[in-house]
Protein backbone atom coordinates (compact mmCIF):
# COMPACT_ATOMS: atom_id res chain seq x y z
CA UNK A 1 0.00 0.00 0.00
CA UNK A 2 2.82 2.33 0.25
CA UNK A 3 2.60 3.64 -3.39
CA UNK A 4 -0.95 4.81 -2.08
CA UNK A 5 0.56 7.07 0.98
CA UNK A 6 -0.75 10.53 0.76
CA UNK A 7 -2.93 9.68 -2.50
CA UNK A 8 -7.08 10.82 -2.45
CA UNK A 9 -9.49 8.06 -2.39
CA UNK A 10 -13.10 8.58 -2.38
CA UNK A 11 -15.63 6.55 -0.46
CA UNK A 12 -19.19 6.63 -0.98
CA UNK A 13 -21.53 5.82 1.73
CA UNK A 14 -18.71 6.02 4.27
CA UNK A 15 -20.87 6.46 7.34
CA UNK A 16 -21.81 3.13 7.97
CA UNK A 17 -20.74 -0.65 7.59
CA UNK A 18 -18.55 -1.53 4.49
CA UNK A 19 -17.73 2.10 3.42
CA UNK A 20 -17.03 3.09 6.73
CA UNK A 21 -14.41 0.51 7.46
CA UNK A 22 -12.89 0.97 4.32
CA UNK A 23 -12.65 4.60 4.80
CA UNK A 24 -11.13 3.65 8.28
CA UNK A 25 -8.63 1.64 7.20
CA UNK A 26 -7.40 3.49 4.31
CA UNK A 27 -6.97 6.65 6.36
CA UNK A 28 -4.41 4.13 8.58
CA UNK A 29 -2.69 3.14 5.56
CA UNK A 30 -2.03 7.03 5.15
CA UNK A 31 -4.03 7.99 2.24
CA UNK A 32 -6.46 11.11 2.48
CA UNK A 33 -9.97 10.01 2.48
CA UNK A 34 -13.08 12.05 1.59
CA UNK A 35 -16.26 10.13 3.03
CA UNK A 36 -19.43 10.89 1.03
CA UNK A 37 -22.21 10.22 2.57
CA UNK A 38 -25.91 11.88 4.17
CA UNK A 39 -25.46 11.58 8.24
CA UNK A 40 -22.72 13.79 8.86
CA UNK A 41 -23.09 13.40 12.12
CA UNK A 42 -21.78 9.73 11.64
CA UNK A 43 -18.97 11.32 9.65
CA UNK A 44 -17.97 13.56 11.61
CA UNK A 45 -18.07 11.14 14.12
CA UNK A 46 -15.66 9.09 11.84
CA UNK A 47 -13.24 11.89 11.55
CA UNK A 48 -12.75 12.55 15.20
CA UNK A 49 -11.83 8.28 15.45
CA UNK A 50 -9.30 9.13 13.02
CA UNK A 51 -7.55 12.26 13.63
CA UNK A 52 -4.39 10.85 14.85
CA UNK A 53 -3.86 8.13 12.08
CA UNK A 54 -1.09 8.53 9.49
CA UNK A 55 -4.11 9.72 6.80
CA UNK A 56 -6.58 11.92 6.98
CA UNK A 57 -10.39 12.01 6.85
CA UNK A 58 -12.72 14.56 5.18
CA UNK A 59 -16.16 14.25 5.70
CA UNK A 60 -18.46 15.71 2.94
CA UNK A 61 -22.21 15.05 3.87
CA UNK A 62 -23.58 14.37 0.70
CA UNK A 63 -27.09 12.92 -1.29
CA UNK A 64 -25.52 10.77 -4.26
CA UNK A 65 -29.39 10.86 -5.69
CA UNK A 66 -28.29 14.74 -6.65
CA UNK A 67 -26.07 15.03 -9.16
CA UNK A 68 -25.35 18.59 -8.45
CA UNK A 69 -24.03 17.31 -4.69
CA UNK A 70 -21.39 14.98 -6.11
CA UNK A 71 -19.86 17.84 -8.46
CA UNK A 72 -20.02 20.17 -5.82
CA UNK A 73 -17.76 17.45 -3.88
CA UNK A 74 -15.49 16.74 -6.72
CA UNK A 75 -14.88 19.92 -7.40
CA UNK A 76 -14.07 20.55 -4.04
CA UNK A 77 -11.62 17.78 -4.01
CA UNK A 78 -10.17 19.16 -7.18
CA UNK A 79 -9.58 22.45 -5.09
CA UNK A 80 -8.56 21.64 -1.76
CA UNK A 81 -7.12 18.13 -2.21
CA UNK A 82 -5.88 17.44 -5.81
CA UNK A 83 -6.45 14.95 -8.21
CA UNK A 84 -8.39 11.23 -7.53
CA UNK A 85 -6.12 7.96 -7.45
CA UNK A 86 -8.65 5.60 -5.80
CA UNK A 87 -12.65 5.34 -5.77
CA UNK A 88 -14.70 3.28 -3.91
CA UNK A 89 -18.36 2.72 -5.34
CA UNK A 90 -19.72 1.09 -2.35
CA UNK A 91 -23.17 3.63 -1.39
CA UNK A 92 -26.26 1.35 -1.97
CA UNK A 93 -29.72 0.79 -1.34
CA UNK A 94 -32.24 -2.02 -0.82
CA UNK A 95 -35.80 -2.43 -0.73
CA UNK A 96 -37.99 -4.58 1.68
CA UNK A 97 -41.00 -5.17 -0.25
CA UNK A 98 -41.93 -7.50 -3.23
CA UNK A 99 -41.66 -6.34 -6.33
CA UNK A 100 -45.33 -6.79 -7.01
CA UNK A 101 -45.86 -4.13 -3.64
CA UNK A 102 -43.13 -1.36 -4.31
CA UNK A 103 -43.45 2.01 -5.03
CA UNK A 104 -42.00 3.84 -8.13
CA UNK A 105 -39.99 6.38 -5.94
CA UNK A 106 -38.21 3.85 -4.21
CA UNK A 107 -37.05 2.21 -7.38
CA UNK A 108 -35.78 5.39 -8.67
CA UNK A 109 -33.93 5.71 -5.29
CA UNK A 110 -31.96 2.29 -6.04
CA UNK A 111 -31.41 2.94 -9.49
CA UNK A 112 -30.59 6.62 -8.58
CA UNK A 113 -27.55 5.42 -5.75
CA UNK A 114 -26.89 2.03 -7.23
CA UNK A 115 -26.23 2.58 -11.07
CA UNK A 116 -26.46 6.49 -11.37
CA UNK A 117 -24.36 7.62 -8.29
CA UNK A 118 -22.00 5.23 -9.30
CA UNK A 119 -21.85 5.97 -12.92
CA UNK A 120 -21.56 9.93 -11.97
CA UNK A 121 -19.12 9.32 -9.37
CA UNK A 122 -17.15 6.90 -12.15
CA UNK A 123 -17.19 9.66 -14.48
CA UNK A 124 -16.46 12.39 -12.23
CA UNK A 125 -12.91 10.44 -10.52
CA UNK A 126 -11.75 9.26 -14.35
CA UNK A 127 -11.71 12.90 -15.43
CA UNK A 128 -9.78 13.93 -12.41
CA UNK A 129 -7.56 11.29 -12.94
CA UNK A 130 -7.29 11.76 -16.89
CA UNK A 131 -6.52 15.47 -16.50
CA UNK A 132 -3.67 15.23 -14.13
CA UNK A 133 -1.95 12.36 -15.28
CA UNK A 134 -2.50 9.85 -13.22
CA UNK A 135 -2.14 6.28 -15.09
CA UNK A 136 -2.62 4.00 -11.86
CA UNK A 137 -6.08 4.78 -10.37
CA UNK A 138 -8.34 2.37 -9.17
CA UNK A 139 -12.01 2.49 -9.80
CA UNK A 140 -13.52 0.04 -7.50
CA UNK A 141 -17.44 -1.01 -7.10
CA UNK A 142 -19.14 -2.76 -4.49
CA UNK A 143 -21.73 -5.42 -5.71
CA UNK A 144 -23.53 -8.50 -4.94
CA UNK A 145 -23.93 -11.96 -5.48
CA UNK A 146 -27.33 -10.61 -6.25
CA UNK A 147 -25.85 -9.64 -9.33
CA UNK A 148 -25.21 -13.56 -10.40
CA UNK A 149 -28.88 -14.21 -9.61
CA UNK A 150 -32.16 -13.15 -8.07
CA UNK A 151 -33.73 -14.66 -4.84
CA UNK A 152 -37.23 -14.26 -4.18
CA UNK A 153 -36.38 -12.47 -0.47
CA UNK A 154 -38.54 -9.53 -0.77
CA UNK A 155 -36.62 -6.35 -2.50
CA UNK A 156 -34.68 -8.75 -4.36
CA UNK A 157 -35.74 -8.44 -7.50
CA UNK A 158 -34.53 -4.29 -8.52
CA UNK A 159 -31.09 -4.22 -6.46
CA UNK A 160 -30.34 -7.91 -8.46
CA UNK A 161 -31.43 -5.47 -11.35
CA UNK A 162 -29.42 -2.66 -10.20
CA UNK A 163 -25.94 -5.26 -8.83
CA UNK A 164 -26.04 -6.75 -12.74
CA UNK A 165 -26.55 -3.56 -14.33
CA UNK A 166 -22.57 -2.09 -11.96
CA UNK A 167 -21.42 -5.19 -13.13
CA UNK A 168 -22.44 -4.60 -16.89
CA UNK A 169 -20.98 -0.93 -16.48
CA UNK A 170 -17.64 -2.45 -14.86
CA UNK A 171 -16.96 -4.56 -17.82
CA UNK A 172 -17.58 -2.01 -20.26
CA UNK A 173 -15.59 0.79 -18.58
CA UNK A 174 -12.61 -1.92 -18.33
CA UNK A 175 -12.88 -2.42 -22.34
CA UNK A 176 -13.18 1.75 -22.53
CA UNK A 177 -10.09 1.84 -20.89
CA UNK A 178 -7.62 -0.71 -22.06
CA UNK A 179 -8.99 0.50 -26.20
CA UNK A 180 -7.92 4.11 -24.85
CA UNK A 181 -4.27 2.34 -23.66
CA UNK A 182 -5.10 3.63 -19.78
CA UNK A 183 -3.70 1.17 -16.72
CA UNK A 184 -6.79 2.44 -14.66
CA UNK A 185 -8.09 -0.49 -13.08
CA UNK A 186 -11.54 -1.45 -12.50
CA UNK A 187 -12.49 -3.88 -10.23
CA UNK A 188 -16.09 -5.08 -8.68
CA UNK A 189 -16.32 -7.07 -5.46
CA UNK A 190 -19.17 -9.39 -4.82
CA UNK A 191 -19.71 -10.21 -1.39
CA UNK A 192 -22.09 -12.42 0.24
CA UNK A 193 -24.53 -11.46 2.79
CA UNK A 194 -22.64 -9.01 5.24
CA UNK A 195 -23.85 -7.68 8.41
CA UNK A 196 -24.46 -4.09 7.32
CA UNK A 197 -27.53 -1.88 8.46
CA UNK A 198 -28.61 -2.97 4.31
CA UNK A 199 -29.91 -6.49 6.61
CA UNK A 200 -31.88 -4.65 9.17
CA UNK A 201 -32.98 -1.78 7.10
CA UNK A 202 -34.49 -4.13 4.33
CA UNK A 203 -36.32 -6.17 6.45
CA UNK A 204 -33.98 -9.42 5.90
CA UNK A 205 -32.52 -9.63 9.28
CA UNK A 206 -35.57 -11.16 10.93
CA UNK A 207 -35.50 -13.58 8.56
CA UNK A 208 -32.37 -15.28 8.33
CA UNK A 209 -31.81 -18.70 10.32
CA UNK A 210 -30.02 -17.91 14.23
CA UNK A 211 -26.54 -18.04 13.58
CA UNK A 212 -26.18 -18.32 10.44
CA UNK A 213 -22.40 -17.43 9.20
CA UNK A 214 -22.17 -14.06 8.08
CA UNK A 215 -19.48 -11.77 6.39
CA UNK A 216 -18.00 -8.88 8.08
CA UNK A 217 -17.60 -5.18 6.48
CA UNK A 218 -13.97 -6.16 7.74
CA UNK A 219 -13.87 -9.17 5.28
CA UNK A 220 -14.68 -7.59 2.26
CA UNK A 221 -11.76 -3.69 3.70
CA UNK A 222 -9.12 -7.15 3.21
CA UNK A 223 -11.06 -7.85 -0.18
CA UNK A 224 -10.31 -4.61 -1.12
CA UNK A 225 -7.07 -3.75 -0.11
CA UNK A 226 -5.84 -7.08 -1.62
CA UNK A 227 -6.95 -5.87 -4.91
CA UNK A 228 -5.49 -2.15 -4.04
CA UNK A 229 -1.93 -4.20 -3.97
CA UNK A 230 -1.68 -6.05 -6.29
CA UNK A 231 0.97 -4.47 -8.86
CA UNK A 232 -0.20 -2.29 -11.12
CA UNK A 233 0.15 -4.48 -14.36
CA UNK A 234 -2.02 -6.47 -12.47
CA UNK A 235 -6.23 -6.26 -12.60
CA UNK A 236 -8.67 -8.45 -10.54
CA UNK A 237 -11.65 -8.01 -12.58
CA UNK A 238 -14.40 -9.76 -10.60
CA UNK A 239 -13.97 -11.12 -7.19
CA UNK A 240 -16.67 -12.84 -4.99
CA UNK A 241 -16.50 -13.51 -1.56
CA UNK A 242 -19.10 -15.41 0.27
CA UNK A 243 -18.77 -17.57 3.69
CA UNK A 244 -18.09 -21.44 3.80
CA UNK A 245 -20.68 -23.80 2.88
CA UNK A 246 -22.95 -20.81 2.21
CA UNK A 247 -25.94 -21.77 0.21
CA UNK A 248 -28.48 -19.12 -0.78
CA UNK A 249 -30.93 -22.41 -1.36
CA UNK A 250 -30.68 -23.82 2.08
CA UNK A 251 -30.99 -20.44 3.97
CA UNK A 252 -34.22 -19.38 1.36
CA UNK A 253 -35.41 -22.84 2.48
CA UNK A 254 -35.38 -22.33 5.69
CA UNK A 255 -36.80 -19.12 5.65
CA UNK A 256 -39.80 -20.49 4.14
CA UNK A 257 -40.01 -23.05 6.63
CA UNK A 258 -40.08 -20.63 9.54
CA UNK A 259 -43.04 -18.64 7.46
CA UNK A 260 -44.89 -21.53 6.81
CA UNK A 261 -44.52 -21.77 10.39
CA UNK A 262 -46.02 -18.85 11.52
CA UNK A 263 -48.65 -18.76 8.77
CA UNK A 264 -49.67 -22.19 10.49
CA UNK A 265 -49.94 -21.18 14.26
CA UNK A 266 -51.77 -17.82 12.79
CA UNK A 267 -54.42 -20.42 11.09
CA UNK A 268 -54.54 -22.65 14.41
CA UNK A 269 -55.09 -19.73 16.61
CA UNK A 270 -57.76 -18.11 14.12
CA UNK A 271 -59.09 -21.61 14.48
Amino acid sequence: MERWVKRVAVVTGASSGIGEDIAATLVKYGMTVVGMARREDRLKQLEKRLENEKGKFYPRQTDVRIEDEILSDFEWIEQELGPVSVLVNNAGLHSNKALTEENTGKWKDILGVNVLALSICTREALRSMRNHGINDGHIINISSIASQHSTPLPGCSMYAASKRAVMAISEGLRRELALSNSLIRVTTICPGLVATEIIDNSGMGSKLPPNLPILQPADVTKAIIFCLEMPAYCQINDLTLRTVGEDEMKILMTIERIQNEKNQAKVEKAD
